[in-house]
């Protein structure tokens, strides 16, 4: 019987040792996740820079060949909405890898037997979710004011598909000054919501 016992103590200490690995391992994916979120949103407002700038040269009458420029402005677009639809892709996953996480911790909690311990144990979940939710929603919010710029943008480059000429650069001047004030707000938004994410994964870190 004491054998039993002994075997069957090792055994639950093993699976709790594994519990404990495994909810590590899981806490170090979602902050790979969470840095590759950033990492998305920072390139997409790369992206997007550039784009604006290649934009700029066509409506300010500086591009040596409107048309050719045009064209690159075409391919510049599509690459800037692959970048969002990154941000979105990184944040899906970094959704899943949080819903495992916390569903996991979830069950570790409620296993807990000691109420000191399985107060400190939720505080402690409380505390990363509510980090993480910091992380989801600058996410998120990158992704809708990408997408938001992005339309603006391509109704002034639709506007010059078919009235590529100084008159009509010129008349969209008005337009494309206001698309550059949004684009320093959002700019500035993005570096924001960027900053914040990047203090809850470092937070998370520490944990």
């Amino acid at each position: 019987m004491r054998r039993i016992f002994a075997f069957s103590t090792i055994l639950l200490a093993g699976s709790l040792a594994a519990s404990a690995q495994e909810g590590v391992k899981q806490t170090e994916t979602l902050i790979k996740k969470g840095e590759q979120t950033v990492k998305a949103m920072t390139e997409a407002k790369v992206q997007l820079e550039k784009t604006l700038a290649n934009y700029n040269t066509i409506v300010d009458g500086k591009a040596a060949d409107p048309k050719a420029s045009y064209k690159d402005l075409g391919k510049a677009v599509k690459d800037t909405e692959d970048r969002v639809a990154a941000v979105t892709k990184s944040k899906e996953e970094m959704d899943a890898e949080a819903g495992t996480l916390f569903a996991s911790w979830k069950v570790s909690t409620d296993a807990i037997g000691s109420p000191d311990l399985k107060k400190k144990s939720q505080d402690r979940l409380d505390e990363t979710q509510a980090r993480y939710g910091k992380i989801a929603t600058a996410g998120k919010d990158a992704r809708g004011e990408y997408d938001a710029f992005l339309t603006g943008l391509k109704d002034q480059i639709t506007f010059l598909g078919h009235d590529l000429n100084p008159a009509a650069m010129a008349s969209l001047k008005p337009e494309a000054a206001k698309l550059n004030d949004k684009a320093k707000t959002m700019f500035g938004k993005i570096d924001a919501a960027a900053a914040a994410a990047n203090s809850s994964i470092d937070g998370m870190r520490q944990k």
